[in-house]
Protein backbone atom coordinates (compact mmCIF):
# COMPACT_ATOMS: atom_id res chain seq x y z
CA UNK A 1 0.00 0.00 0.00
CA UNK A 2 1.37 3.40 -0.85
CA UNK A 3 0.71 5.77 1.51
CA UNK A 4 1.56 9.65 0.72
CA UNK A 5 3.14 11.30 3.84
CA UNK A 6 2.50 14.91 5.25
CA UNK A 7 6.40 15.76 4.93
CA UNK A 8 6.10 18.45 7.78
CA UNK A 9 4.12 16.50 9.98
CA UNK A 10 7.05 13.77 9.97
CA UNK A 11 9.41 16.42 10.18
CA UNK A 12 7.68 17.73 13.14
CA UNK A 13 7.68 14.44 14.44
CA UNK A 14 11.47 13.69 13.40
CA UNK A 15 12.65 16.76 15.43
CA UNK A 16 10.45 15.52 18.74
CA UNK A 17 12.45 12.53 18.17
CA UNK A 18 15.50 14.21 17.76
CA UNK A 19 15.24 16.39 20.71
CA UNK A 20 14.39 13.59 23.44
CA UNK A 21 16.88 11.26 21.56
CA UNK A 22 19.72 13.06 19.79
CA UNK A 23 20.19 12.53 16.43
CA UNK A 24 22.95 9.69 16.91
CA UNK A 25 20.91 7.98 19.11
CA UNK A 26 18.14 7.90 16.81
CA UNK A 27 17.46 5.64 13.83
CA UNK A 28 16.00 5.64 10.54
CA UNK A 29 13.74 2.44 11.72
CA UNK A 30 12.48 4.41 14.74
CA UNK A 31 11.88 7.82 12.85
CA UNK A 32 9.48 5.13 10.21
CA UNK A 33 7.89 3.36 13.39
CA UNK A 34 6.79 6.57 14.65
CA UNK A 35 5.74 8.33 11.78
CA UNK A 36 4.08 5.66 10.06
CA UNK A 37 6.25 5.50 7.02
CA UNK A 38 8.05 2.49 5.33
CA UNK A 39 12.02 2.51 4.63
CA UNK A 40 11.72 3.28 1.10
CA UNK A 41 8.91 6.15 1.77
CA UNK A 42 11.41 7.76 3.98
CA UNK A 43 14.39 7.88 1.52
CA UNK A 44 12.70 8.15 -1.04
CA UNK A 45 11.52 11.60 0.81
CA UNK A 46 14.86 12.96 2.04
CA UNK A 47 17.16 10.65 0.61
CA UNK A 48 19.66 10.14 3.62
CA UNK A 49 18.84 10.49 7.35
CA UNK A 50 21.56 13.22 7.32
CA UNK A 51 19.46 14.75 4.48
CA UNK A 52 16.03 14.41 7.12
CA UNK A 53 18.12 16.40 9.94
CA UNK A 54 19.11 19.33 7.68
CA UNK A 55 15.20 19.60 6.52
CA UNK A 56 14.29 19.48 10.04
CA UNK A 57 16.68 22.32 10.69
CA UNK A 58 15.28 24.74 8.13
CA UNK A 59 11.57 23.68 9.40
CA UNK A 60 12.40 24.50 12.90
CA UNK A 61 14.42 28.08 12.05
CA UNK A 62 11.32 29.23 9.91
CA UNK A 63 8.87 28.68 12.57
CA UNK A 64 11.01 29.74 15.06
CA UNK A 65 12.30 32.94 13.14
CA UNK A 66 8.32 33.71 12.71
CA UNK A 67 7.81 32.76 16.59
CA UNK A 68 10.56 35.65 17.88
CA UNK A 69 9.34 38.17 15.50
CA UNK A 70 5.64 37.64 16.64
CA UNK A 71 6.75 37.41 20.27
CA UNK A 72 8.94 40.78 20.11
CA UNK A 73 6.56 42.59 18.19
CA UNK A 74 5.73 46.15 19.75
CA UNK A 75 2.60 45.12 21.84
CA UNK A 76 1.99 49.01 23.64
CA UNK A 77 2.60 47.31 27.09
CA UNK A 78 6.00 45.94 27.56
CA UNK A 79 9.13 48.23 26.39
CA UNK A 80 11.47 46.50 24.41
CA UNK A 81 13.79 46.20 27.07
CA UNK A 82 10.89 44.16 28.77
CA UNK A 83 9.92 41.97 25.54
CA UNK A 84 13.29 40.68 25.16
CA UNK A 85 14.08 40.06 28.91
CA UNK A 86 10.58 38.18 28.82
CA UNK A 87 11.82 36.08 25.29
CA UNK A 88 14.30 34.48 27.45
CA UNK A 89 12.38 33.98 30.42
CA UNK A 90 9.34 32.79 28.59
CA UNK A 91 11.59 30.07 26.81
CA UNK A 92 13.40 29.50 30.24
CA UNK A 93 10.48 28.81 32.35
CA UNK A 94 8.86 26.32 29.44
CA UNK A 95 11.68 23.46 30.20
CA UNK A 96 10.71 21.94 32.92
CA UNK A 97 6.96 21.65 30.72
CA UNK A 98 9.09 20.11 28.22
CA UNK A 99 11.06 17.84 29.77
CA UNK A 100 14.11 19.86 29.72
CA UNK A 101 14.64 19.16 26.20
CA UNK A 102 16.53 21.94 25.50
CA UNK A 103 16.51 23.94 21.79
CA UNK A 104 16.40 22.03 18.82
CA UNK A 105 18.92 24.07 17.13
CA UNK A 106 21.60 24.26 20.28
CA UNK A 107 20.80 20.39 20.51
CA UNK A 108 22.01 19.96 17.07
CA UNK A 109 24.96 22.09 16.74
CA UNK A 110 26.06 20.70 20.08
CA UNK A 111 25.97 17.77 18.84
CA UNK A 112 26.22 17.34 14.92
CA UNK A 113 28.21 20.47 14.37
CA UNK A 114 31.25 19.36 14.28
CA UNK A 115 31.00 15.78 13.00
CA UNK A 116 28.59 17.21 10.27
CA UNK A 117 30.16 19.99 8.18
CA UNK A 118 26.99 20.45 6.68
CA UNK A 119 24.72 20.14 9.37
CA UNK A 120 27.51 22.73 10.95
CA UNK A 121 26.70 24.93 8.17
CA UNK A 122 23.16 25.02 8.16
CA UNK A 123 22.41 24.91 11.52
CA UNK A 124 25.04 27.99 12.11
CA UNK A 125 22.63 29.80 9.05
CA UNK A 126 19.60 29.31 11.35
CA UNK A 127 21.24 30.80 13.83
CA UNK A 128 22.19 34.09 11.74
CA UNK A 129 18.41 34.04 11.40
CA UNK A 130 17.75 33.90 14.75
CA UNK A 131 20.30 36.87 15.72
CA UNK A 132 18.44 38.89 12.76
CA UNK A 133 15.21 38.37 13.67
CA UNK A 134 16.07 39.97 17.74
CA UNK A 135 18.42 42.13 16.68
CA UNK A 136 15.75 45.71 15.72
CA UNK A 137 14.24 44.93 18.90
CA UNK A 138 17.38 45.02 20.49
CA UNK A 139 17.83 48.45 18.68
CA UNK A 140 15.02 49.48 20.13
CA UNK A 141 15.70 49.23 23.89
CA UNK A 142 19.01 51.19 23.15
CA UNK A 143 17.34 54.27 20.74
CA UNK A 144 14.84 54.24 24.06
CA UNK A 145 17.64 54.62 26.23
CA UNK A 146 16.87 51.03 27.87
CA UNK A 147 20.33 49.49 26.83
CA UNK A 148 23.90 50.60 26.57
CA UNK A 149 24.22 52.39 23.32
CA UNK A 150 28.06 52.31 22.98
CA UNK A 151 27.47 48.47 21.85
CA UNK A 152 26.57 47.42 18.61
CA UNK A 153 23.21 45.98 18.64
CA UNK A 154 24.23 42.89 16.72
CA UNK A 155 27.09 42.09 19.28
CA UNK A 156 24.60 42.47 22.09
CA UNK A 157 22.36 40.15 20.35
CA UNK A 158 25.08 37.72 19.98
CA UNK A 159 26.32 37.54 23.24
CA UNK A 160 22.36 37.48 24.57
CA UNK A 161 21.76 33.93 22.47
CA UNK A 162 24.63 32.96 22.53
CA UNK A 163 24.49 33.44 26.45
CA UNK A 164 21.17 32.18 26.30
CA UNK A 165 22.10 28.64 24.72
CA UNK A 166 24.83 28.15 26.92
CA UNK A 167 22.77 28.56 30.47
CA UNK A 168 19.66 26.49 28.45
CA UNK A 169 22.47 23.47 28.29
CA UNK A 170 23.22 23.84 32.18
CA UNK A 171 19.20 23.52 32.53
CA UNK A 172 19.20 20.67 30.46
CA UNK A 173 21.79 18.93 32.51
CA UNK A 174 20.52 20.31 35.93
CA UNK A 175 17.40 19.79 35.31
CA UNK A 176 16.67 23.22 36.67
CA UNK A 177 16.44 27.03 35.45
CA UNK A 178 16.76 28.73 38.53
CA UNK A 179 20.73 29.49 37.70
CA UNK A 180 20.12 29.93 34.43
CA UNK A 181 17.66 33.12 34.93
CA UNK A 182 19.69 34.70 37.46
CA UNK A 183 22.37 34.60 35.30
CA UNK A 184 20.03 36.28 32.15
CA UNK A 185 18.98 38.74 34.44
CA UNK A 186 22.47 39.60 35.47
CA UNK A 187 23.20 40.12 31.91
CA UNK A 188 20.28 42.08 30.98
CA UNK A 189 21.02 43.98 34.19
CA UNK A 190 24.73 44.83 33.18
CA UNK A 191 23.40 46.14 29.50
CA UNK A 192 21.81 48.70 31.08
CA UNK A 193 23.10 51.64 30.11
CA UNK A 194 26.18 53.18 32.87
CA UNK A 195 24.50 55.39 35.29
CA UNK A 196 27.62 56.76 36.25
CA UNK A 197 28.60 58.32 32.71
Amino acid sequence: MNIKHDKVNVLKTGMALLCSKGYSNLGVDEICKVTGMTKGAFYNAFKSKEQFLIEAVLLYGENNVKRIKSELEPNGQNSAFERLQMFYHKMLKAQPRNNFTGCFINNIMSEMGFVSELVGIESSKEFVKFIDAIVPTVMEAQENGEMNRELDARQITELLHSTFYGVLTIAKSSQNIDQSILTINLLFNNLKPNQNA
